[in-house]
């Protein structure tokens, strides 16, 4: 959590509101370095999540006159909210990429088919996540990202901390079930438009 980040969060904010850039330049100072550790976790490569974690920046000053400030933990959660938009958005892209290979597309070097391989795997979990309801993406990166308690993330939402309880329990149960159906390697086959794995 940002230390001693209530004291003045709501003026910052307030400043942003009114268009003040120096007031940007303070929430990116404070809360960059969270967005930025989340994107990484989520996609292992360091300059897309650089260039993740700017685009976030940019929808925060977009859509920071509509926010109305209840405490930093309910901007954090608007802040990773953004995020796993912005995460989205991306893996809809990557599989749009993906599926435009040609038939003709020939992977000999082993470490390309590693990457490759990794790519999907990523690809896979990202689809899978976008497949879960907000209420339960909101709650996993709550939980797992802004390390908020189940009591800190029940206050954000307006829900009991067993309703939390229970959205993190189908929400991991989901994924599960979502990634135990479509192993990687048939993600892949079905990307690279149906290419022979033999």
């Amino acid at each position: 959590m940002v230390a001693d980040a209530n004291v003045e969060l709501p003026v910052i904010i307030a400043r942003a509101q009114a268009g003040d850039e120096s007031a940007f330049g303070e929430l990116y100072a404070r809360y960059a370095k969270h967005v930025l550790r989340y994107m990484y976790v989520r996609t292992r490569e360091p300059e897309l999540a650089q260039d993740l974690t700017q685009e976030v920046f940019i929808r925060v000053i977009k859509g920071i006159g509509g926010l109305q400030y209840r405490g930093e933990k309910m901007f954090l959660g608007w802040l990773y909210t953004i995020a796993g938009n912005v995460l989205v958005g991306q893996a809809r892209r990557r599989q749009i990429a993906a599926s435009s290979l040609s038939d003709s597309v020939d992977i000999t070097d082993p470490r390309g088919q590693e990457a490759v391989s990794s790519l999907f795997e990523r690809l896979s979990l990202q689809h899978a996540i976008a497949q879960l309801t907000a209420e339960q993406q909101l709650v996993l990166m709550l939980k797992f990202f802004a390390d908020m308690t189940n009591q800190e993330i029940a206050a954000t939402i307006g829900k009991t901390e067993g309703a939390v309880k229970a959205l993190q329990h189908r929400a991991i149960q989901t994924l599960q079930q979502i990634l135990n159906q479509e192993p990687a390697e048939t993600l892949m086959v079905r990307a690279v438009g149906g290419v022979d794995a033999s």
